[in-house]
């Protein structure tokens, strides 16, 4: 009986399939800059509070290097803004950013197998006259092993404003660390 028991265990704990379980490691994969930096911390501080999953940070030094760790399956979260999507996409500019988030998650899924969340809640100019919403993305594989990754996600839905935003990225600019910049905000948004 004993060897029986001990069998099972054994089985259970080195079989290939205990990899597939809740609690893998999931990793955020961003562009390095400082609002990479501090929108990665935010969303690792926060699924790692609100679930006790592990959660890596991948800084990468363009979009390109990013989805290709996407492609590899190197990456299972990331953060985008509906303009890059749309040139990554080889799709016109939109200046309507609802009109864009709309495109953008539609054709992310059905080419890409990613799925946008709610955006964050502040319309960053990026320089082309145009206003983009930014968004968590992930890959559709990951919600099989994490399906209440989104629901706990999107909490940050329009939480985050223009002004917030701003200032987020200055004490990021300025010195402070990304990870006390994320917790701090994340506590003052009683969102941990």
């Amino acid at each position: 009986m004993k060897k029986a028991i001990m069998l099972a265990l054994m089985v259970l704990f080195f079989s290939p399939a205990a990899d597939a379980c809740v609690g893998k490691v999931l990793n955020i994969g961003v562009v390095n800059s400082p609002e990479g930096q501090v929108l990665s911390e935010v969303l690792s501080t926060l699924i790692t509070e609100r679930t006790g999953t592990t959660v890596t940070i991948k800084f990468f030094r363009n979009e390109q290097d990013l989805y290709e760790a996407v492609r590899k399956e190197e990456v299972d979260i990331s953060v985008e803004n509906t303009s890059r999507a749309l040139r990554v996409l080889n799709k016109p500019a939109e200046a309507d950013a609802k009109k864009a988030y709309e495109v953008v998650k539609a054709t992310y899924e059905k080419d890409k197998g990613m799925v946008w969340l709610k955006p964050f809640g502040f319309l960053n100019g990026n320089g082309r006259g145009t206003s983009s919403y930014t968004s968590t993305i992930l890959r559709t594989a990951v919600l099989t092993n994490f399906p209440a990754l989104p629901r706990v996600i999107n909490k940050l839905g329009s939480s985050i404003n223009d002004e917030s935003y701003a200032r987020l990225i200055k004490s990021v600019q300025s010195g402070e660390k990304p990870k006390k910049v994320a917790k701090d905000f994340l506590k003052s948004k009683k969102l941990i």
